[in-house]
């Protein structure tokens, strides 16, 4: 596969300027949310702005922009290739820093979290992983309140695929979860997944929904995926063309709309995995606040899910 990054040099060098360079292109807003998916911190601001600020001394001028944030960033290409004492130096340049907040994010291709990095035991040190920032692109470009550029989602998409490419992503993750306020009702109903058309999905086996602070208990097999589907009536055939007629039935307003349809094995199926209980969401923000475990959609593996009991077991 090429991609616009080829003209970079091989190995981690290559890595790391590739992503500053997309990262570099995107509004403010978009870095904040992207690194904030990837340190965990929802609220994440790299630079405040404040309108009249009162305190501070004397007089009040109109507008106050104001940062006191350094994050370090450290990738590495290959499994378990992490070095103590180089993060150990890295912690110590913080230590130097004037900054108010100093982060060093620790960004590798492994699965789970490296042993080193809780052996370093500073709450400084944070590390994720590229599919956690091929996750955090996924959800920012579905997420329909965010007004992204052609320019900055064409970048993002060239990003995930270098990564792609790299062989930086795991490739063990056979479910995608989605947020599904409507959804897991739908699939109750007409075994089916319904979204917008051609949205970005990895290759996987199943499609688990995240309704109501839970991940639902049933997990079912995707049977077919049609990128761009004409909800009409007589539009189509076969299975898929009974189901836009099922649709249409009981929600008229969708005629004549264009969706993403995935046909899903039914509830009671052998091939649906049923995980016996839904699984709660426990996941918090570093301040503790309540976060949801995804806002579009996120990738995990049905044995993970098999085992957890909170979301965070899937961390």
């Amino acid at each position: 596969m090429t991609n616009i990054f080829s003209t970079y040099s091989q190995g981690e060098n290559r890595v790391t300027s590739s992503i500053m360079a997309v990262i570099r292109s995107l509004s403010l807003d978009r870095i904040e949310r992207i690194f904030g998916a990837l340190l965990e911190q929802s609220e994440l601001e790299f630079v405040r702005f404040e309108n009249q600020p009162s305190k501070g001394g004397d007089g009040v001028p109109d507008a106050i922009i104001q940062s006191s944030f350094r994050l370090l960033v450290e990738t590495k290409t290959e499994h378990d290739g992490l070095n103590r004492p180089q993060l150990e130096r890295h912690l110590a340049r913080l230590d130097n820093a004037n900054e108010q907040t100093k982060l060093l994010l620790i960004l590798t291709p492994d699965d789970t979290r490296p042993a080193i990095v809780d052996e370093l035991d500073d709450d400084r040190a944070i590390w994720s992983s590229f599919a956690l920032l091929c996750q955090a692109i996924d959800e920012l470009l579905a997420d329909n309140k965010e007004v992204v550029s052609e320019r900055e989602a064409y970048l993002l998409r060239e990003l995930q695929a270098m990564l792609e490419a790299e062989g930086l992503l795991a490739d063990r993750n056979d479910v995608v979860v989605v947020a599904a306020r409507r959804a897991w009702n739908a699939y109750n109903k007409n075994c089916a997944y319904i979204c917008q058309p051609n949205r970005s999905f990895r290759r996987v086996k199943r499609i688990g929904f995240y309704s109501e602070g839970s991940i639902c208990p049933l997990v079912p097999m995707i049977l077919e995926k049609y990128d761009d589907v004409l909800l009409e009536r007589g539009a189509n055939e076969g299975a898929l063309g009974e189901l836009v007629d099922r649709i249409l039935v009981g929600d008229e307003k969708r005629a004549g709309q264009r969706n993403m349809i995935f046909l899903l094995s039914a509830p009671d199926a052998s091939e649906t995995l049923d995980l016996g209980q839904s699984i709660p969401n426990d996941k918090k923000s570093k301040t503790g606040k309540n976060t949801a475990f995804t806002m579009s959609q996120r990738y995990v593996t049905s044995e993970a899910l098999v085992a957890a009991k909170k979301t965070t077991d899937l961390d």
